[in-house]
């Protein structure tokens, strides 16, 4: 119950969101993001495509691109709620794939072992890397077997000093919002 309140909350403060504020504070995130060591070190790194007014990571894909780094990106399954793993060359690439989320229309599979960095959505986080998503598990059963860092991207409103968790979430190694880089210990 709580949970299901807190996902209705966050959900509706990003819609409520602008245009220029969602553009703003990406700009912000990226910028923060790059300042990573284990972002600038990477060659191989994960990213979500936002949608829903989540944090923009177009600009993140073309910075990658501009560094010779290899994006991989997430392909979701509707039928077994997992995640396949694909790379991208270019925008013009991708299509509307599940949940109105672009997906590339060639797939060219990735390997998990490969990634050095993971780039992940979520309603809500806290300090504690805890990370609360829309409720299916896609990234859960994603990043319990991978040993790239792990990096949610967020505002500011959605990063809390606690939110509930559950046994099988996987606590993220940094959380950056416009605001702040949050690094777990």
């Amino acid at each position: 119950m709580i949970k299901d309140k807190l996902r209705e909350e966050m959900r509706a403060k990003r819609r409520a969101l602008t245009t220029d504020e969602v553009k703003l504070s990406s700009e912000k995130i990226r910028d923060l993001l790059f300042t990573l060591d284990c972002v600038k070190n990477s060659k191989n790194v994960c990213t979500f495509l936002s949608a829903f007014k989540e944090p923009d990571t177009i600009g993140i894909v073309s910075r990658l691109w501009e560094r010779k780094v290899k994006v991989i990106v997430p392909i979701s399954d509707t039928e077994t709620n997992t995640l396949s793993l694909s790379c991208i060359d270019s925008m013009a690439d991708l299509k509307k794939g599940a949940y109105g989320i672009s997906e590339p229309s060639v797939v060219k599979t990735a390997d998990e072992k490969d990634i050095d960095v993971i780039l992940v959505p979520g309603l809500a986080f806290d300090r504690h890397g805890g990370r609360m998503g829309f409720g299916k598990g896609y990234y859960d059963r994603l990043l319990e077997t991978s040993s790239a860092v792990k990096i949610g991207l967020c505002y500011d409103f959605q990063l809390f000093s606690a939110i509930p968790t559950e046994s099988h979430d996987v606590p993220m190694d940094f959380i950056i919002t416009e605001k702040e880089i949050c690094e777990i210990r």
